[in-house]
């Protein structure tokens, strides 16, 4: 009995060092990951959007250079959150196994940075939101490292959109929803309130309704903004070619060593085909 409770105990402990080893190799991946979330709900306060104003302070353009970092901390959506968080976990998991942590933090800031400010060159009044280019840069260098799991990669993100799409839309409407019948309920308990003469009460509900109508206020601004932002593909396609770039550059020879492997394992199955 006993020795069957060690057994267990060396088994679970076994199954923690893994998790603890897979976790560690994949620091880099998981650190960017959480820093993009906490830094979309620090921003928006907890709300499904960031207040139009601040979005608009964080984003990079020709006139707002200096923001070439925090443009990348900030979100159009909590929809744009999810894509680019969802993707940039599976297409990095698969650089950072093949190089380094280092190399998926240099490749994300070497795309983030390098695309916008040569996008920002020839369109200076665009202003820019968003982790995506240093997305793009992940997932290029992915494709050339390791073909076969960048496209298993691909699919599992194209499966799950299918279901987190309308889940998002439904989420953020019932958000909204739900705000414009905590005003309502709010108004009527404001006019009860002043009808039966308790000014005290009154007050406060008249605070909390105030606040609650700049919030939906400012919910509805931001996600018709949004709605009306445009996805540039030159932006994203510039973001790909910096990301082979910096493999090129920094990791030649083991891109080489990658490249080379997969040739072999695809020479491999067509003369056991």
């Amino acid at each position: 009995m006993v020795k069957k409770k060690l057994k267990r105990k060396s088994k679970s402990d076994g199954s923690l060092a893994k998790i603890g080893a897979i976790v560690w190799r994949l620091k880099a991946t998981i650190a960017i990951a959480l820093i993009l979330i906490f830094a979309y709900f620090f921003f928006s306060q907890g709300s499904l959007f960031i207040e139009k104003n601040a979005l608009l302070s964080m984003s990079f353009s020709a006139g707002n250079s200096f923001n070439i970092i925090s443009y990348m901390l900030a979100h159009m959506s909590i929809w744009h959150l999810i894509v680019n968080v969802v993707s940039l976990v599976l297409f990095a998991t698969i650089v950072e196994l093949a190089l380094s942590s280092k190399d998926v933090a240099g490749i994300f800031l070497f795309s983030a940075i390098l695309t916008v400010v040569f996008f920002s060159f020839f369109n200076p009044g665009i202003a820019l939101i968003g982790a995506s280019a240093g997305v793009w840069g992940i997932m290029a260098a992915s494709f050339v490292l390791n073909a076969k799991r960048a496209i298993a990669a691909l699919a599992i993100i194209v499966a799950l959109f299918l279901f987190l799409f309308p889940a998002a839309a439904i989420a953020i409407q019932q958000y909204e929803v739900i705000m414009v019948q905590k005003n309502t309920e709010l108004g009527t308990a404001l006019a009860t309130a002043i009808e039966t003469g308790d000014y005290e009460t009154a007050a406060v509900i008249a605070v909390e309704k105030t606040e609650t109508e700049t919030e939906l206020k400012e919910f509805s601004e931001s996600k018709k903004l949004a709605a009306e932002t445009s996805i540039d593909p030159f932006l994203h396609s510039y973001a790909a070619i910096f990301g082979i770039i910096y493999l090129l550059i920094f990791r030649r020879n083991e891109t080489k060593e990658c490249v080379r492997k997969q040739r072999l394992v695809s020479i491999f199955h067509k003369t056991k085909a």
